[in-house]
């Protein structure tokens, strides 16, 4: 009776295991497995939680590589877990030299060498059907690897062009109400201000799938608080509000180049808050002061009207400020 449970218990393990993975690398649309996600997100509350805020250079950059090695070691400690319970189970295995039954840590030992394609040869199943099983534990745990593999390279990928678009978005100002200035030349928006939107849509659009499809992102932490792709989206968000809701209207960019980056972050707002351990929303931001603005001669709608808007928009930009603060970072203010 106990091998049975055993076996049962092992196959359900291994099962386990390759449905997370796969759930975690190849599926685009679900975020991670249940394990990963799990394990990873507490793991994540635990370090922002002894994490100085806005501190740049701290340990919590090293965060997303610890996580993203965490989930491939679980993996592959479950997947051994789940085969030595298995042969286990069986009793099939042998010493190879002997024929002497093998004991629990040499059945752990055969299953960890088979799981690992090892083939050193020193204990071996003797029946037929278990030495199959053997054969499929050393193409599960080749499969395994080399899935983690690919989603290893895959993420350092999404990384670097989260990274890229911070970059980008930081580039046109240091927070909201300057990337607005810098984009007025005394009479109107720039095209090349209007251009710099139309390529930020699709890089924020970019970015927001590829943090559903690899979760883990959401835990890179920069270490720099103008690389923190968070922070970026929030700031060209807010960039957004003040040239949609702000500025006066005959002086505003056409709306086709605002609108789709609104609905880009819209888009990577879900996806990050679905894929991502969140805290309760916080209090939305305070409505940024346009000063600035008035002192570069554009163009904008009076004060109730601006503050109005931006209330209507409590919810939104309370949920970004919340993925700001979950990143380790705080709301951008001007400066």
């Amino acid at each position: 009776m106990l091998q049975s449970v055993e076996i049962v218990a092992g196959a359900a393990i291994v099962v386990l295991v390759f449905v997370d993975a796969l759930l975690t690398t190849l599926s685009v649309s679900t975020g991670a497995g249940p394990v990963t996600g799990r394990v990873t997100g507490v793991l994540w509350c635990l370090l922002l939680w002894r994490h100085p805020r806005d501190e740049e250079g701290t340990a919590l950059r090293l965060a997303g590589a610890l996580l993203l090695t965490t989930t491939a070691l679980v993996w592959v400690l479950l997947l051994w877990a789940g085969w030595s319970l298995l042969f286990l189970g069986s009793g099939a295995v042998v010493n190879s030299t002997t024929g002497r039954a093998a004991g629990v840590l040499d059945t752990v030992y055969f299953a960890g060498f088979s799981t690992a394609t090892l083939g050193v040869g020193d204990y071996a199943a003797d029946q037929a059907g278990w030495r199959l099983m053997a054969t499929i534990a050393g193409f599960s745990g080749f499969l395994l690897i080399t899935l983690a593999i690919t989603y290893l390279l895959s993420v350092v990928q999404a990384v670097v062009a989260a990274r890229a678009l911070a970059v980008h978005v930081f580039a046109l100002g240091a927070h909201p109400v300057q990337v607005v200035a810098r984009g007025w030349t005394g009479g109107g928006f720039s095209s090349a201000f209007v251009q710099h939107l139309v390529s930020l849509s699709s890089e924020v659009a970019r970015v927001g799938e590829q943090h559903l499809a690899y979760p883990v992102l959401h835990y890179f932490h920069t270490g720099n608080a103008r690389t923190s792709a968070s922070r970026a989206i929030a700031t060209l968000d807010e960039a957004m509000l003040i040239l949609d809701a702000g500025v006066a209207a005959g002086a505003r960019p056409d709306d086709s180049a605002v609108a789709p980056v609104r609905e880009a972050i819209s888009r990577y707002v879900e996806t990050a808050s679905s894929t991502s351990a969140t805290a309760p929303a916080p209090d939305a931001p305070a409505v940024p002061s346009l000063h600035e603005l008035v002192r570069a001669g554009v163009p904008l709608v009076d004060g109730s009207t601006f503050a109005r808007q931006a209330g209507s928009q409590a919810d939104r930009r309370a949920g970004l400020r919340r993925l700001v603060n979950n990143t380790g970072w705080s709301w951008p203010q001007a400066g």
